[in-house]
Formats: C-alpha cells, structure tokens, sequence
C-alpha cells in the first residue's frame, strides 16, 4: 500500500511517500479500513517533531494520522456493527493512528458509519476537531441554552465546529478570528466576531459562562476576568506558557508535564476569584463522542469546514501549510479517489 513514512524526527524532510507493507489483517473487536481521505492536525507535526514521544506506535518509520474516512475492507471477530463495504470514519489516536495509508487496522469501536450527506474529506475533517469539542462542552462542560461562550481561532478546524455546535445547543455565541475571516465566522452562527489583531480582546469580553482556548495559546491568566463568576476557561493548550516555551524549559520529552503543573497552578488561582476554573481538554476518541458527531453531520446542524484537499503525494506541502497556524476549517490528504 501507498503510506506516507516519517523516517525520525523532525519538519516536512523527515517524511516521504513510498511503498509500504500493507495494514495488518484485523484481530478480535478491529477493522480493516480502506483510507478515502484523512485530515491533518496540529497533533500530527507535534508528534512528528518529536513532543509526544512517549505515546505508544511510533516505531520508525512510523505512518502518522489521527483521523480517517474510508470503508471497511475486513472485519475482525466480535464485531457485529460493522461490515465489509460500510462506510466509516473516525479518530484512531492523536499522531500515531497511521491514517496517511491507503489502509488501516484499529479497534472497530474507534470508527462510527458516515453519513450518507457527507464526502470522504468531510468526515475525515471533523473526527479529532468534534471529538476535542464534545470533550471541553459536553464532558468537561455541560453547555446549556442560553449560556454565554466565547470560542477563540473561530474560523480554525476546532474552532469553527465548536461555534457550530454550541449554537446548535442554542448558547449565545462569540468568537475570535482575523479580518479576512469575520464573515466566514458569522456564517458558522457566530454573534459577534472579533479580530485578535486589534485591541486587546480581554477588554471586549464580559460575563461569560464559557472561555474556550480552541487553538490552545491563550494565557488563562489573562482572561479570568472575561468569566462569570464560577465561569470556566477551557484549553486545548496548557493555559499559561507555549509548547514551544515549555519544550525549551523542561525539553521534549517532559515540556507537557510542565503544562499540566501550570494548569494545577491556575486552577488554584482560579478557585480564589469567585470560584472560577480552568481546564485543560485533549480529544479523546469516545465512542459516544463519535457517534453524536455523525447525528450532528446527519443532521446539518453541523458542517465539515474543508479548507483544502491535498493528493497523498502533496504531504510535505499540507503540512508546511498547516503549521502557518493560518486556517478556515481543515486540510485534509485526498488518499483514495
């Protein structure tokens, strides 16, 4: 099979499209998917950087890719759900998935069935960014009718299924974005947007039920204030210092750890003004999270935002892009026509 191999790690040198054995038959409970399309995530050149080397299955030359969509091509035993033909898609693990195959064998309870409204691309897009979503406002935070919450890097891939699908719990809805993506932002359902380049956004904002870093840079710190009182900040980041920040203090292999001391240090803080908090969200491939994920496609109350589709042999070029940090929705890998 077609894959694309990252041989150590590093930036976009480090990867190459060449042949490669084909996804192992399924065991008990796993599928084997034949990959139409999988989206590229901030998680996957982290990982490819070497700032999570302690998650499991990266053995070199490793596949990355977290998120899929494709169709099963075999079933394990014990699966019952699923079917050879059925159309899927669904978030494997963050960077170590080996999505950018044209085949992939993992748990079946990792994939739901795809909705008949929605392409490849479009499934693929919306597995990590809506499961990181349901996590920080329907696990982490139960969102409710009517609560204020504000969505930073709205137009982003996490972004703008998180305005989605709080306007579709019926909250009222603020977001950040650039000048050149308001109206874009607006049309997710978005009541107000504002442009972080100009001002200082902690200012514009007030009562807030719900902070919620989608992009993960935001010093909490900053914006407590913006909460109501037992108000919550929710990040997909550390809350305080960078990734980049804390790699150069305690290196790659332990700059996380340090970003979880700095989330237990704001959450103390927090707690002293007006019990507000602080919560730090990593996308967790539930199956109930993917499963309300395929309703909200279904159903339209949610859209897969598709910045660009890129063929498998583009890699290096959709990743270089991706790490502009400058998105509208979600690039994903064309792997199978």
């Amino acid at each position: 099979m077609r894959a694309v191999l990252l041989d150590g790690y590093g930036g976009v040198e480090r990867l190459r499209v060449a042949q490669a054995p084909d996804a192992a038959p399924p065991k008990r409970g796993q599928i084997r998917v034949r990959v139409h399309a999988a989206s590229l995530n901030p998680i996957d050149w982290k990982v490819c950087g070497g700032y999570f080397p302690l998650l499991p299955g990266q053995r070199m030359p490793m596949i990355p890719g977290s998120d899929c969509s494709g169709v099963v091509d075999a079933v394990g035993d014990g699966v019952v759900d699923l079917k050879p033909g059925d159309a899927v898609f669904g978030l494997i693990s963050g960077g170590c998935g080996h999505t950018f195959a044209e085949l992939v064998t993992a748990p079946a309870k990792r994939f739901v069935r795809k909705p008949d409204n929605v392409s490849h691309a479009e499934a693929a897009s919306v597995a990590l960014v809506g499961v990181t979503v349901l996590e920080a406002l329907n696990r982490v935070v139960t969102l409710k009718a009517g609560q204020q919450v504000f969505v930073s890097a709205g137009a982003g891939g996490v972004g703008s299924f998180a305005v989605q699908y709080a306007c579709s719990i019926g909250a009222q809805v603020s977001a950040s974005a650039s000048a050149a993506n308001r109206d874009f932002v607006l049309s997710l359902g978005a009541q107000a947007v504002h442009d972080y380049a100009t001002g200082d956004l902690a200012a514009q904002l007030s009562g807030l039920d719900v902070f919620f870093d989608a992009f993960g840079e935001l010093d909490a710190r900053h914006y407590l204030g913006c909460l109501k009182p037992g108000g919550i900040f929710v990040t997909t980041g550390s809350g305080g210092r960078s990734m980049d920040e804390l790699a150069q203090r305690y290196g790659k292999r332990w700059w996380l750890f340090g970003g979880l001391m700095d989330v237990l240090r704001l959450r103390w803080h927090a707690r002293g003004l007006e019990r507000r908090r602080v919560a730090m969200v990593f996308g967790q491939p539930r199956p109930q999270h993917l499963s309300r994920i395929a309703e909200l496609l279904a159903s339209g109350q949610v859209k897969a935002q598709v910045a660009q589709l890129y063929p498998l042999e583009d890699v290096k070029q959709a990743f270089a892009d991706g790490q502009t940090g400058h998105a509208r929705g979600k690039r994903v890998l064309q792997i199978v026509a």
